[in-house]
């Protein structure tokens, strides 16, 4: 074996440093899953079991495709389920008189349940938020002769037996942070590349008292980089101005004291520069021959000269199946969202991929949403909050 002498050791060393600096510590790929609003795959008032099936697939390809995407975490953007409030009526379609049909909803949060439960049993990190859906008094009323929407949308005791911190999704899991309200807000934390992250998880439309909070734990974790995931935040891109911020909260909270996107930017989101990525669902067109549209991206700059990336994934509209007819799946079509962190490069990879389909959206042509491919799947520079 060669000797080296003082000065090419030191030589050789510092070489060595250099190589090591242009590198990430652990350059390595891992992913971040986000599934969008699965009201339909749980509404019972749609063809089941076939819905709450295609929410299981979905779990279960997350758990199965953890080591192979070696996914970090997993987040639901919220309306969970479709009737939150536990019962309602329906009108019977061509029925002579008032002859309604009466739902108990209760079962569409045990389908959900079933389905996340596949999830829970792994050890990945998730984090769920509450939709216009979710809340106690979000009975969905539809059709000729329906007493119409309940509002302001408000209580969250089902979402807190289901998945509240208490719940067995939650109960004891070491990366669930703590929650406000029920559950209906909360915060995990993930471990990726070498890197900790914090992800909170925001009710729709969250009042300055759950913004405040928030603060704290982000004061209590200085450094981490954030993720925020709230279930409304912008309009997809063929509606209002293609990036405009949402406003539809005006109608859920009316009255109440719910904050809207733009003041939660201003207020909370633009001045902490430790936030990168906000997640979120909600919006999406009315279906034609089973394609919607759900999809945006948004960038600004808070205060410290920081993107932030600000993406929209909602595919409950729908309804093109395995045989590729409208109405052939349940809304939502088994859609999933992955965003792939790639160290070495830097970049991030966001792309859509169905299990109920085998599909990929954006690529070889297929534009399942109706919405140019750079809006399923595209990359973007890993922002300065991830290269501390």
């Amino acid at each position: 074996m060669k000797r080296l002498n003082r000065r090419q050791f030191v030589i050789a060393a510092g070489a060595a440093l250099l190589a090591a600096a242009a590198t990430p510590a652990q350059a390595e790929k891992f992913t971040v899953a986000v599934v969008p609003d699965t009201q339909n795959y749980a509404d019972v008032t749609l063809p089941q079991p076939r819905g709450v099936q295609t929410f299981i697939q979905q779990m279960q390809y997350l758990v199965d495709q953890r080591e192979e995407k070696n996914l970090a975490f997993v987040s639901f953007v919220g309306d969970i389920v479709q009737n939150g409030d536990g019962q309602f009526r329906q009108k019977v379609e061509g029925a002579d008189g008032e002859q309604f049909r009466y739902w108990d909803t209760r079962g569409e949060w045990d389908n959900a349940n079933r389905a996340i439960s596949i999830l829970s049993r792994s050890s990945i990190p998730f984090g769920m938020v509450p939709g216009n859906h979710d809340y106690d008094s979000a009975v969905w009323w539809g059709g000729p002769g329906s007493p119409g929407v309940a509002t302001p949308r408000r209580g969250g005791r089902t979402w807190d037996y289901y998945f509240g911190p208490q719940s067995r999704h939650f109960a004891g899991k070491s990366w669930y942070g703590g929650s406000l309200k029920a559950g209906l807000n909360s915060y995990q934390f993930f471990t990726a590349a070498g890197k900790r992250f914090l992800h909170i998880s925001f009710e729709m439309a969250p009042p300055q008292a759950v913004l405040d909070w928030a603060q704290l734990v982000i004061d209590a974790n200085p450094g981490l980089p954030v993720i925020m995931t709230t279930h409304e935040w912008i309009y997809p891109a063929s509606v209002a101005d293609k990036v405009k911020r949402s406003e539809w909260y005006r109608k859920a909270f009316a009255g109440s004291d719910h904050l809207g996107p733009d003041e939660i930017w201003d207020r909370f989101v633009r001045k902490n520069p430790e936030i990168f990525l906000i997640l979120s669902g909600h919006h999406s067109t009315p279906a034609k021959d089973g394609v919607s549209q759900g999809e945006n991206l948004r960038i600004d700059k808070n205060d410290a000269g920081y993107p932030v990336y600000q993406v929209l994934t909602d595919y409950q509209s729908n309804t093109v199946g395995p045989d590729g007819k409208a109405g052939s799946a349940n809304g939502g079509a088994g859609w999933l969202r992955f965003i792939e962190f790639d160290t070495d490069k830097r970049k991030m990879h966001f792309y859509t991929y169905s299990p109920l389909l085998n599909r990929y959206a954006g690529r070889d042509g297929h534009l399942p949403f109706g919405t140019p491919a750079h809006l399923s799947d595209f990359e973007l520079e890993f922002p300065p909050q991830l290269l501390k």
